[in-house]
């Protein structure tokens, strides 16, 4: 859900700037690719916030005493590390106009996003008890902010609860319903399905707030770490909450559209996909030369680019029709709007990255690429500007990017089809 809420928000601000999702093994895999393709900024999510702690300067409190970094800012050769998780606690409940001084609060969970609810409501004034299966786990958490603690089997503190925040992973009932008392304010982390918390919750007469605003009020704080503007709230609301028809499109049509520069490891990592999934090639670029009977160098010189952008226009426009394809595009493809349109709407679209230095080396004696007809210490510094002009157009038309630099055509699929189902 974030890309949408990041993007509406630069959008709204007039921003020159796309948020798009990164795939990496580690956090040092994801902050090598964010330095060596002009990342500005990055979310982090679970398993790395930890490990990316270790590898960058705290910005903030929170990032300190936690010990976990959500949030990076790399900027002026320094990268700095937030954790704005507790800003979405703190801005879920202020929203709601629910006071934290002086309240009685329980924290349900001992893992990270409990660290960060008991962290922001000890910072807010309130007294908590952090409550977990494994009580040595809630006794860590205690420790380290000076609350209380219990097991989930102890929960008598719960009866006096005026805010109830949990940070579990399951949906299932894990607390009995009659110890949640009416006009407790519950607020669970949990926003992809209604949980049983959240059901008994309301039948007692609880307040329940929505999980989705502990995402959009510490994506506020991120955005503002990102942009130094203020934050639009409410466009960032209507983005999170807006149902969209486009993400189930792409994944009922079940087909993987690959972008991204000639070398980027396109051509290896579609029929790698293919094999590991038995989902079919659609080769663009093989398709139009079938078609036309002749290679694309010679379309280009008998008949110039713009003849040649036309024929791929006509093939990408089949994809509104495919089911469970993988989808290879030329490396200009997403040049033209309509095309960026209808892969957009009809594929998960995965842009591959390399450095141009490794660009070339993958390309080097192919003399089928006709925007390298030139001379081979020229060829890193085409392949560079060719990037810099079409960067814009591969992150607004994709869902997922990936470096290739460092992985196999088989690790590249791998991670493709993890993060594609």
């Amino acid at each position: 859900m974030s890309p949408n809420m990041h993007n509406a928000a630069f959008h709204a601000l007039g921003m020159d700037a796309i948020y798009v999702r990164l795939a990496a093994e580690s956090a040092g895999d994801a902050l090598g690719s964010a330095g060596a393709m002009g990342i500005s900024g990055m979310n982090v999510t679970a398993p790395f916030k930890e490990e990316m702690a270790a590898l960058v300067q705290a910005g903030d409190k929170a990032a300190r005493r936690l010990a976990a970094v959500n949030t990076v800012v790399l900027r002026d050769g320094q990268t700095m590390g937030y954790n704005t998780d507790p800003d979405g606690v703190a801005g879920a409940l202020q929203g709601n106009k629910v006071p934290m001084k002086g309240r009685r609060a329980v924290v349900l969970g001992a893992g990270g996003a409990a660290k960060a609810a008991s962290f922001a409501l000890v910072e807010g004034g309130a007294d908590i008890v952090v409550a977990n299966r494994t009580a040595e786990k809630a006794r860590g958490i205690a420790r380290m902010l000076g609350c209380g603690y219990c097991a989930l089997d102890d929960m008598d503190a719960l009866r006096g609860a005026d805010i109830l925040v949990s940070a579990l992973s399951t949906g299932e009932r894990v607390i009995k319903p009659e110890l949640l008392r009416k006009g407790t304010v519950v607020l669970d982390a949990n926003y992809s399905t209604e949980t049983a918390l959240v059901r008994d919750a309301r039948k007692n007469g609880c307040r329940t707030i929505d999980g989705r605003e502990w995402l959009l009020y510490q994506g506020v704080r991120a955005f503002e770490l990102f942009s130094r503007r203020k934050a639009p709230v409410a466009v960032m609301r209507k983005a999170l909450y807006s149902r969209r028809g486009t993400g189930n499109r792409k994944q009922d049509a079940g087909n993987i559209a690959l972008i991204g520069m000639m070398g980027s490891g396109k051509d290896a990592t579609a029929k790698a996909l293919g094999r590991a999934s038995g989902m079919k090639i659609v080769d663009v670029d093989a398709d139009i030369e079938r078609k036309a009977g002749k290679r694309i160098k010679e379309i280009f010189a008998d008949d110039g680019e713009e003849a040649f952008r036309r024929m791929e226009s006509r093939e990408i426009k089949a994809v509104a029709n495919a089911r469970n394809k993988i989808v290879n595009c030329g490396g200009g493809a997403v040049l033209k709007m309509q095309n960026r349109k209808t892969l957009v709407r009809n594929a998960i679209v995965v842009w591959l990255w390399a450095k141009p230095s490794v660009m070339v080396k993958r390309v080097a004696g192919d003399d089928s690429r006709p925007l390298l007809h030139v001379p081979h210490h020229e060829k890193e510094v085409i392949l560079t500007r060719l990037l810099e002009s079409r960067k814009r157009f591969y992150a607004e038309t994709a869902d997922l990017m990936i470096d290739t630099g460092g992985r196999t055509a088989e690790q590249a699929a791998e991670r493709i089809a993890y993060e594609a189902h």
